[in-house]
């Protein structure tokens, strides 16, 4: 079997609880993107063609269909010093996405990073609303960002609403960030939230000390951080390509599998879950569908 691409999970932070489908096994369930070598998302895939692992053990794969669930997006932007001359930038890319991602459906909020986390807007669906906001987007003078404060607040938040579906998009300079917290403690964090993790890195404009602790907690958060939750990491040397990757986060975010499979029903949750597409020239990543327990903890 060709291998296409392994995405790797650590489910001990993403512990979940589903339905059980008989009394030796449970469903479990992840919602996956599916690209092609252009990054463009495949669609018409049925349940036949995706691999589980849980611990290198193969899982039955019962069913796949496309991802119906409305989407709860926290937005994270840099508007510190640093952003100043990328605030015209961020505007136009974020209108047309907003708008489409609105009209599916989801619900989005928009936190601004400089000094302390601010919102913005809280979560909606309004066009309107999300576009007023993001036009009241200005670089804060001689701030620096808390981006790691940041990520942490609303993946409490997140996982506090409890929506299936839970998306952390970061839109950042190379600027300084003067967040309180190491990166240990904000990945443990962001894992637990069950969200998956975009982040954008503009590295046009003026760069931060890359020696400091606070620099080096932002950069291993920033990579580690969409890889262990099926998300994507992208450099982008201008302001202007972030209208590109936006229109295609929203393309894979919309057209995104719902994989059900299932599981030996034991005390004991795996350490890693891999999952790939048979069919050469594919890749896939996702992330392990959330619920809540019956005291209305999310687990």
């Amino acid at each position: 079997m060709y291998r296409a691409l392994t995405g790797l999970f650590v489910v001990g932070a993403l512990a979940l609880s589903a339905p059980r489908s008989d009394a030796q096994s449970v469903e479990r369930s992840m919602y996956v993107s599916v690209l092609d070598q252009s990054s463009r998302p495949v669609t018409g895939l049925g349940a036949d063609a995706f691999v589980v692992r849980e611990d290198g053990r193969s899982r039955e794969v019962l069913r796949a269909s496309p991802a119906t669930a409305p989407i709860e997006m926290a937005i994270l932007i840099d508007n510190s010093q640093a952003a100043t001359s990328l605030i015209t930038d961020l505007r136009r890319a974020l209108g047309p996405f907003l708008t489409q991602m609105a009209s599916k459906g989801h619900q989005i909020a928009l936190i601004a990073l400089a000094d302390r986390p601010t919102i913005l807007v809280d979560y909606t669906s309004s066009a309107d609303r999300l576009q007023g906001a993001a036009n009241r987007i200005f670089a804060q003078e001689g701030s620096g960002t808390l981006l790691l404060d940041g990520v942490v607040d609303v993946a409490h938040a997140l996982e506090k609403r409890g929506a299936e579906r839970r998306v952390i998009v970061v839109i950042t300079t190379e600027g300084t960030d003067f967040s309180n917290l190491g990166f240990e403690r904000t990945l443990e964090e962001l894992g637990t939230s069950g969200a998956q993790m975009y982040a954008f890195i503009i590295t046009e404009g003026p760069s931060a000390n890359l020696t400091t602790e606070e620099a080096r907690n932002r950069g291993i958060v920033l990579d580690r951080g969409p890889r262990i939750t099926g998300g994507k990491r992208e450099h982008l040397l201008t302001g202007m390509a972030l209208t590109d990757a936006l229109e295609n986060l929203a393309a894979e975010l919309n057209q995104q599998y719902h994989v059900v499979f299932a599981r030996p029903d034991t005390t004991v949750p795996p350490d890693e879950v891999e999952i790939e597409v048979k069919q050469p020239g594919l890749t896939a990543r996702g992330v392990l569908v959330r619920t809540k327990a019956p005291s209305g903890q999310s687990r």
